[in-house]
């Protein structure tokens, strides 16, 4: 039972970490190009609903993985992998915290209405610049913990071992 546990956890924090991250590569690559042609008129569908529901989605995965994380820190605790599973969860609350604290206050100013374009696509540069940092913070925690992953499964040395039968 508590294999099946250990593993509810580590498929869990795999499955958070990738839809988080996914989420900001999506925003940089797909997203982020239209949102320069936000207007004043546009901005409450285009901006302030999805964020709000992309809010309302993480406040309940983030914690979560959060959890997981700590779980797997301690599980691996005494061997060499708490040193890949301790700077995944560090990534990770970096990204928070640029979140929490410089994001959602650029979140706060344009859903209580800004009188400007210039000053809304200000608002968004900055928004997309915090937002780049936290894509490259969360694809190190990702694929900080695919090498987890990877080394704890053994994967490469059993990939090697089928190749040579």
């Amino acid at each position: 039972m508590k294999k099946i546990l250990f593993t509810i956890n580590h498929v869990y924090l795999l499955f958070g970490t990738s839809l988080y991250v996914g989420v900001l590569w999506a925003l940089h690559f797909f997203w982020y190009p239209s949102w320069e042609t936000i207007t004043l008129e546009t901005v409450h569908d285009h901006f302030i609903l999805p964020t709000e529901a992309a809010t309302d989605f993480f406040t309940i995965v983030v914690p979560l993985m959060i959890l997981t994380n700590i779980i797997l820190i301690v599980q691996e605790w005494k061997t060499k992998y708490r040193w890949s599973t301790g700077f995944a969860l560090f990534c990770f609350l970096v990204a928070l915290y640029i979140g929490e604290f410089h994001i959602f206050p650029i979140n706060d100013i344009i859903y209580s209405g800004v009188d400007s374009l210039e000053r809304l696509r200000e608002l968004f540069k900055q928004w997309m610049f915090l937002n780049d940092v936290r894509l490259v913070i969360t694809t190190i925690m990702w694929l900080t913990l695919i090498y987890y992953f990877i080394s704890k499964g053994n994967l490469a040395q059993r990939f090697l071992n089928e190749d040579q039968n």
